[in-house]
């Protein structure tokens, strides 16, 4: 039984329109076994890492240490983990650099380890249900988690790394090619303030904007696929040359980082343009024809 994940402490309103933002992402994401390395640039904005910051600031310092933390989470997603010793290192390495926050760095604000514990574990339990959506999940957790204010400071960022992570490594890792956390940080005022929602209603909303130049409905009828240059040339590789896998594309494109053609061969995966069959370095890309 939840003792953490309170879904009774939401309304039914709530709890419908959470339901609701999740289905509306699932139609407009299809989960693909592609979570390529994120572009240094997306990785500093998540970060908080912008030019026009005071380089000796304490924005700017714990952006420095939240930075080294994508990076890592990154090399090695599968170390990721939710335990008080995780999140507790989380919460080190993000402050690491600010010498204000030495004191507290790390340390929880009370004794409050076996609750956390607790929900760590209810959460994990209940990721691994087939009758709660992944999504959903996670938001009561990010919720669950700043209600709890475990540290004296940087709660809600803690959470809404913690939620990235945790949504990266369940079905999600799309999330490692928007700047979720950074509207996290910094929602829009269109984004609902309920707890609950503001999770999926951010996702929603940035999926929506980087999927957006796929579809450009004042120059073409209906909803006829637009291609920048790139992505169209990548799918002309594709189509002459299929099967064909990832090394073999990237001679065609010498300019280009591996990344960036990862990226957008997920992109055209989720228009429909190509399919790919097999996994890892096996993996090789071909058009619904051949």
């Amino acid at each position: 039984m939840d003792t953490i994940l309170k879904i009774s402490a939401f309304s039914e309103d709530s709890i419908h329109a959470c339901i609701a933002a999740c289905g509306c992402i699932d139609r407009i994401y299809q989960y693909s076994g592609d979570s390529s390395f994120p572009e240094q640039s997306l990785l500093k904005e998540n970060a908080g890492l912008t030019q026009h910051s005071e380089p000796e600031s304490r924005d700017a310092l714990v952006a420095t240490g939240a930075y080294e933390w994508l990076q890592d989470f990154h090399a090695n997603n599968n170390n990721f983990s939710l335990s008080n010793t995780s999140v507790k290192s989380l919460h080190r390495k993000i402050f690491k650099y600010s010498a204000r926050d030495e004191g507290s760095r790390g340390n929880y604000r009370t004794d409050i380890d076996e609750i956390m514990s607790s929900l760590f574990f209810e959460t994990k339990n209940a990721l691994k249900r087939q009758d709660r959506h992944p999504l959903f999940t996670i938001s009561l957790f990010r919720s669950a988690f700043i209600n709890l204010m475990p540290f004296v400071t940087g709660n809600a960022l803690c959470a809404n790394f913690l939620a990235y992570g945790l949504l990266y490594n369940n079905n999600y890792p799309v999330v490692g090619q928007i700047p979720l956390i950074a509207f996290l940080n910094n929602p829009d005022g269109a984004i609902s303030n309920d707890s609950l929602v503001v999770l999926p209603e951010s996702i929603l909303l940035l999926l929506n904007n980087y999927y957006s130049e796929a579809f450009d409905t004042s120059s073409r009828s209906g909803s006829e696929p637009y291609l920048n240059p790139r992505r169209q040339s990548l799918l002309d590789c594709v189509s002459k040359n299929a099967p064909v896998k990832i090394s073999d594309i990237m001679l065609f494109f010498p300019d280009e980082s591996r990344n960036t053609i990862k990226k957008d061969l997920l992109f055209l995966r989720t228009l429909g343009l190509i399919v790919a069959n097999g996994e890892g370095r096996g993996m090789v890309y071909g058009t619904n024809g051949n």
